[in-house]
Parts: C-alpha cells; structure tokens; sequence
C-alpha cells in the first residue's frame, strides 16, 4: 500500500482491503505459478506433508483447540495448520488447509460437515496437487508422496497406490507386521545387535546406519521397511516404501526431500512471521497465513533464480537484499534525486553471499 502511493492508511482503508484480499492472493499465486507451466518429466516430483501448530491466547480465536506438541510432549491450546511442500529439483509450490477442531466445531456452533480429520486433509491437498501435475503430462510414478509416522492410515495409502505414487511412510516402532507367518513388532525384527550397514556423507563425513527387510505391514500392505540409525545416535527410526525395489542409496534423497517441509515451517516463522497474527477474526487470520505462505513461495522462487546464477543465497539475505532495494526506493522518491547505486545488484549479493 505504502510502494502504491497511498499516503493516508486509515483502520476503515486498512481493513476494507484485507476483507478483500483472499481473492487478490490467490489469483496472484496461480499468476506466479503459470510462470513455468511445463513440468520437468525427468525429475521426481515428491509432495511432503506435515502439520505445524502455534500457541493462541483466547477461547474465541479462529480454529484454536488443544493439541499435543510433539516437539515439547504437552498439550497446547492453538492452531494447527496442515500443508504440503511440492519438490522437485527446488520448492514448486506450497498450500495448507487449516485443522478445525471437533471442540471448535461445537463451541463456534459450525455444520458437523465442516469437521475434517488431518488425516483428510491429507487425502484432499493429494488429490488436488497429485492431479495437476498428472494433467501436466508427469507420469504418477515419477510422483512420491512422504509423511511421518503420525499420518499412518489404510485409507491414504491406498489413494496413493492407486494412482500409481510412491509412498514413503515414517512408521512407529511398535507398528505389527508378518515375518514367517508370524505377527511381530518392527523393534523386535530389527535389533539392535544385528549387523548393520553404513554409507558416508560425501561432504560431512558422518555414516549413515541401516538395515532393510520386505514386510507385510498393518494398514499398509506388503513394503520395504529401512530402519535407519545416524552416526552414534542410538535411536532408530523406521521408515516404510511401496517401492519394493528401492536401494538405500536411492531412498535417501527422499528422505532429505521431506525434511523441506520442516525447513519451510522454521522459515514460515523464523522471518515471515507466522505467529504474528493477534487477532481472532477468521478472515483475518486466513488472510494472515495465506500472505505467511505466499510470501515464502515467492522468495524461494527468487532464491532458486539466483542459484541459476551460480550465487548461493539464504533466505535471510534474501529479505536483507529486499530490504535494502525497499528502502534505496523510498528515499530516491522521497528526496526526489536521481537513482544511484554504489553497488550493482550483482555485486551486492556476492557481497551477501
């Protein structure tokens, strides 16, 4: 508003466009994504999907309800926001569903049908994204889809296997399973003492762990199961494919795609400020996450175009760039003197880098 030349910002101006803005938002994220319509159908394309929760104060705030923090362990009273990063050789798009709350639903007195388990919402953003870029001529098994283990659901991964994607599923230790017609716990088929294999990080030396067994799991089917410990780390963590074929070498680059999906919810708000929405208003408060999640879109778009480049830059340079160009724009107009820079835009992110 202020880049537009509105001088007076009264709270009647200020509120009247962010009633009205939703629309603006996304017409103008589907504008940025037609940018680069084709689909790279030699790469893999990997939807990873998460859940991100942030602490609200008040009974009245839009979608708040108790939820467990899995980081902390405890019970919060918040929101919880479901989302999708779409990966391939960079970050192709991003989109969320809020999680309303069966409390919520109740206390706000909304339609029973509004009620949506994470687990469908999942199935709803897979649809939609997997869909796409399908009708954009990828084939569904360059497509693979990643969660954690708190996402395990016979439904989800039978959507999956029918169209024809690739799951990768974090699984939880007592997960059961058949192993010579016997029902057993993943724990008590990996065992610590059994003989494991390692491959190195080229770039930080550290070994990676693993051991890899065919199993048929409950809710899930028959799967390749890699249980994976890193460096000297005692804990195990199991991860399950549909990709019966798979190497170790070929599932860890799967493995670091999905870890894009925690990298944006710590970018979302460490510098776009997520959590800085005080107000209760639904409107408000989706206007608030929608601008959150664009913004984030647009400067990974521009941080994958200075990579092409050849210059490597973090996101907070990024916005310290934006910054800079922001505030060398106000004070030529407000100073009225001719554009001068000492430093070309080139040699002022080496500078950042």
């Amino acid at each position: 508003m202020l880049r537009s030349g509105m001088s007076e910002l009264t709270d009647r101006i200020t509120a009247y466009h962010l009633k009205h803005l939703s629309c603006y938002l996304e017409h103008f994220k589907k504008t940025q994504l037609r940018h680069k319509p084709k689909v790279d159908k030699r790469r893999i394309h990997q939807l990873a999907f998460d859940d991100t929760s942030q602490k609200r104060a008040g009974k009245n705030v839009f979608a708040s309800g108790y939820h467990y923090n899995h980081t902390h362990s405890s019970v919060d009273w918040g929101q919880v926001l479901v989302d999708v990063v779409h990966v391939s050789n960079r970050i192709v798009n991003v989109d969320y569903r809020p999680y309303l709350s069966q409390s919520f639903i109740e206390r706000a007195n909304y339609s029973q049908e509004d009620f949506y388990t994470k687990i469908k919402i999942v199935r709803q953003l897979f649809q939609d994204h997997s869909q796409t870029i399908i009708r954009k001529g990828l084939a569904p098994s360059k497509i693979w889809v990643s969660l954690d283990c708190w996402y395990a659901s016979e439904e989800l991964t039978t959507d999956v296997r029918q169209s024809g994607a690739n799951l990768l599923q974090g699984v939880k230790k007592d997960t059961r399973c058949v192993l010579f017609g016997k029902l057993k716990r993943l724990d008590e088929i990996f065992k610590p003492e059994k003989q494991w294999y390692y491959r190195t990080n080229p770039h930080s030396g550290n070994r990676v762990y693993f051991q890899e067994k065919e199993l048929v799991l409950n809710r899930h089917g028959k799967c390749k199961v890699f249980a994976v410990r890193r460096g000297n780390d005692p804990r195990i963590r199991y991860y399950a494919t549909t990709r019966l074929k798979i190497t170790f070498e070929a599932f860890l680059p799967r493995l670091r795609a999905h870890w894009q999906v925690e990298t944006m919810h710590h970018d979302l708000k460490q510098y776009f400020n997520l959590r800085g929405c005080f107000s209760g208003n639904e409107t408000l408060n989706r206007i608030h996450w929608q601008i959150d999640y664009l913004l984030y879109l647009m400067f990974r778009q521009y941080q994958n175009q200075q990579q092409q480049q050849g210059l490597s830059v973090t996101i907070p340079k990024l916005i310290a760039l934006y910054r800079y160009q922001y505030d060398e724009v106000r004070a030529q107009r407000c100073f009225n003197s001719p554009k001068k820079r000492f430093h070309s835009r080139k040699t002022f992110l080496r500078a950042l880098c």
